[in-house]
């Protein structure tokens, strides 16, 4: 997972990405697999809408205010639009 990370901060590089935008992207998704190889059994499945809504769930069951998971989803869909551009996955995730 870390050569995937590694691969989406070179390409938010490449779309010309601040460094606090590519800090705060990279460590949302980081936070996102983390919660998916602690809740799911094949953290390597692919990205889907049921697994953004579990993550959600998750972070308003935490106590996270509206505005930081709203940041945090759309920090995943950056990644979603990643993994389509870069051939790891090819569905579109819509939340």
């Amino acid at each position: 997972m870390q050569d995937l990370l590694h691969a989406f901060k070179e390409w938010l590089i490449e779309e010309g990405k601040s460094p606090k935008t590519m800090e705060s992207y990279v460590g949302d998704v980081a936070k996102f697999q983390a919660y998916m190889v602690e809740k799911v059994v094949d953290s390597r499945q692919p990205l889907s809408r049921f697994s953004f809504v579990r993550y959600k769930q998750h972070l308003i069951d935490n106590g996270y205010a509206v505005a930081t998971i709203n940041k945090k989803i759309n920090s995943l869909k950056v990644y979603n639009d990643f993994l389509q551009k870069k051939w790891y996955y090819v569905k579109k995730i819509n939340t």
